[in-house]
């Protein structure tokens, strides 16, 4: 082995430690040895019955690691609380969820991760999806047979020097209220159309919608509702018609009733007339109508990442605009296109 690591053309002789760059078959088309296959001294003789005189190989030097405790070195460095790693070979090393819960990932570090050396690469799913347990997360590949193992160092140095770069925040049991609000000739037709959809959503993240009030839809009557669910872990508040300003009638209840707003307005389609507010540590949303249909929308995006505890920032929902054109949702008031029903 030399003190580098080298790729090529080697007589075969000069090829026993080496790995095998490419799969070889014989003249009948049947596979001699699989590329990444180690060779020995009897294999360099079953070369040269094959008639082969040179042999494409790496040859990896002192300084270097193999392409498989290399994976598994950068996997287990980037993997931060509810994460697994799992590596079968092959320069991989296969992250998943260790419970359900929302994915973190500290882009900026994983960036510099994926700058630090050609062909080692991390692929992971998009920050804050909603994974399952058991879900893969995350995608550890070394492309070369081996890498010097001063960069594998260099990653580990850097994951020990920033918060976890993969990391499963869990979904936790939580309290639920939805406060539906609109006129009593609407009552009904709300009740029925926010509660199942909301519910369905809720228990299916493994936390507890509490009984459903309806009150008139006026600051004072939903700044009281908001007040009387103060005990809950997070409220909802669906009304008969969007939230257009800040100062529309939920905004201002939340502010009478005591809270603040975060942001009105987020930057995810379907779902933008979405607010976010505070009363003290109780997350408070204005839903928009897509909360009704059970298609991806902003409610997705949000939900789940509170009940994980999360306080989220205005920062956390501007920064959701990268990625926020969902797939529309045809029943809106205003599809993005209308198909000719002809």
């Amino acid at each position: 082995m030399g003190c580098v690591m080298k790729f090529g053309n080697v007589p075969i002789d000069e090829a026993v430690g080496a790995i095998l760059a490419h799969k070889l078959y014989d003249n009948n088309a049947k596979m001699v040895f699989n590329k990444g296959h180690i060779l020995d001294a009897n294999d360099i003789d079953t070369l040269r019955q094959h008639g082969l005189e040179t042999v494409t190989v790496t040859q990896l030097g002192v300084s270097d690691l193999h392409e498989d405790p290399a994976a598994e070195r950068i996997g287990n460095a980037v993997s931060g609380k509810n994460v697994a790693i799992r590596a079968p070979g092959v320069g991989r090393a296969n992250l998943t969820a260790g419970k359900r819960g929302v994915l973190h990932v500290n882009v900026p570090a994983l960036e510099l991760v994926n700058n630090i050396y050609d062909g080692i690469t991390i692929a992971t799913l998009r920050e804050y999806t909603l994974v399952d347990e058991g879900d893969m997360i995350a995608l550890v590949k070394v492309v070369p047979f081996g890498v010097p193992t001063a960069r594998v160092v260099d990653i580990e140095q850097i994951a020990n020097a920033t918060s976890a770069i993969l990391r499963v925040e869990p979904l936790e049991e939580k309290t639920v209220a939805l406060i539906i609000s609109g006129t009593e000739s609407t009552r009904e037709r709300l009740m029925r159309s926010f509660i199942d959809p909301v519910r369905s959503r809720i228990e299916g993240w493994g936390s507890q919608l509490l009984e459903p009030v309806f009150v008139l839809h006026n600051e004072a009557d939903i700044a009281t509702a908001i007040q009387n669910h103060a005990h809950a872990d997070m409220i909802i508040v669906a009304s008969m018609s969007a939230i257009i300003d800040r100062d529309d009638v939920v905004p201002t209840a939340l502010t009478q009733a005591g809270g603040s707003i975060t942001l009105h307005g987020v930057p995810v389609d379907p779902g933008t007339l979405l607010m976010m507010g505070y009363l003290d540590d109780v997350p408070v949303i204005g839903a928009p109508g897509c909360i009704k249909s059970p298609k991806t929308n902003v409610i997705d995006w949000i939900l789940p990442r509170l009940l994980t505890g999360e306080r989220i920032t205005r920062a956390n929902l501007v920064s959701m605009g990268h990625g926020g054109l969902l797939k529309d949702i045809p029943d809106r008031p205003m599809p993005r296109s209308v198909t000719d029903s002809k």
